[in-house]
């Protein structure tokens, strides 16, 4: 037995899409954050030895090109947050912030939960 779409509860429809929206947007912030803050966050890649599993360096190339030498570590804006912290962790904060609004009051679609009725219900009374 196959269900068509227009067979299931657009409430349901909705709540999927809205869900499948922001686990997208979840991830791809948190891989942003993550790999900002790992390139951008250490002076030196060098492997470690004790490390268990592959080595990164095998599976991505070698990260020579994201060492940073001290000096090049800035403050912008002055806040003196390193600037890895503010542009791995604080800008993609704020652009969340900044989708979350846009998700709630263009995105979200605001549905009539008051009718109670089923796709299949007619709304008579037996």
């Amino acid at each position: 037995m196959t269900r068509k779409s227009s067979s299931l509860d657009p409430l349901y429809l909705n709540s999927i899409r809205e869900a499948c929206l922001i686990l997208v947007l979840w991830l791809a912030a948190g891989i942003f954050t993550v790999s900002w803050c790992y390139f951008g966050g250490y002076l030196t890649h060098e492997p470690d030895l004790a490390a268990a599993g592959p080595d990164l360096v095998d599976l991505l190339g070698p990260f020579e090109r994201f060492d940073r030498d001290p000096d090049s570590l800035t403050t912008p804006l002055g806040l003196g947050i390193p600037d890895w912290i503010f542009y791995g962790v604080v800008l993609p904060w704020l652009a969340c912030i900044g989708l979350t609004f846009w998700f709630c009051l263009k995105y979200f679609s605001e549905d009539d939960l008051e009718n109670g009725e089923s796709p299949g219900e007619t709304g008579k009374d037996p």
